[in-house]
């Protein structure tokens, strides 16, 4: 009988070669866009939980203190109003390390701005500022603003009782100490815990304050409701318009961050 042979086709050398460079190239256009995104929502995730865990500790600390003005804040930028705040909070919270305004719970420096500016006080060393480490790596540092709770940065009840503020920074001391990437700006007013930047801010509004053409102090409410920071990537966002970046562009990123 007469055998059949059959005839097994084979991928040439140049055509292996061809492939994965297809592979690689599909990879380099994917994965940088891919990590942009995981950081950023992983940076937002912590924000979203240090919101939830410190609107918890100051309902619970007015329960058993009384509204913010009787708190002992003095007066503005007062080391000694900063670490009554600290005082009060600091219990509802699984402290590592509270420096209180001794500094060495804080990035020594001066935090960087999505405009790559560095302007303001440092946080580390400015003992205006009250500062404590939480056990999941996230810093506080408070800072009366009114001690008696008249502070006007806004058109909403809250935004027009505020008493002090608070930065957080979500992964610690670690790179790239960066406001509304992993550094975030917080009022304490009469009426609860507002981030900066909400619709109703007229003082650090998201429109003017979180875009990169300035420090960025006003994006942590888009943060925390949009859940996303696109922000970085492009312009022309706002509450109440476009919301994303479409297409998602990371030409503005930087990837030391």
């Amino acid at each position: 009988m007469k055998k059949i042979l059959y005839k097994h086709g084979a991928f040439t050398l140049s055509e292996v070669l061809i492939t994965i460079g297809v592979i690689g190239i599909v990879a380099a256009m994917t994965i940088p866009n891919l990590l942009v995104q995981h950081r950023e929502r992983e940076n937002v995730t912590k924000l979203k939980t240090v919101y939830s865990t410190i609107t918890q500790a100051y309902t619970r600390a007015t329960t058993e203190f009384g509204s913010p003005e009787a708190w002992g804040m003095t007066e503005q930028n007062s080391p000694e109003g900063a670490e009554n705040i600290n005082k009060i909070l600091s219990p509802y919270f699984n402290v590592t390390e509270n420096c209180h305004t001794n500094g060495g719970c804080w990035y020594d420096g001066v935090i960087m701005g999505i405009n790559k500016d560095k302007s303001g006080p440092n946080l580390g060393t400015d003992s205006s500022f009250s500062t404590f480490s939480t056990v999941d790596g996230v810093q506080f540092a408070f800072n009366v603003e009114e001690p008696e709770c008249k502070g006007v940065f806004g058109t909403t009840r809250g935004l027009q009782n505020v008493c002090a503020t608070f930065t957080v920074d979500v992964n610690g001391k670690k790179f790239p100490n960066q406001y509304g990437y992993d550094v975030f700006k917080f009022y304490i007013t009469k009426y609860g815990i507002h981030p900066y930047g909400l619709a109703e801010d007229t003082q650090y509004s998201f429109e003017d304050n979180c875009n990169p053409d300035n420090l960025g102090y006003g994006c942590t409410a888009w943060a925390i409701f949009k859940s996303n920071m696109d922000y970085l990537h492009c312009g022309g966002l706002a509450w109440s318009g476009k919301d994303r970046c479409k297409p998602f562009d990371n030409d503005r990123y930087d990837y030391d961050l």
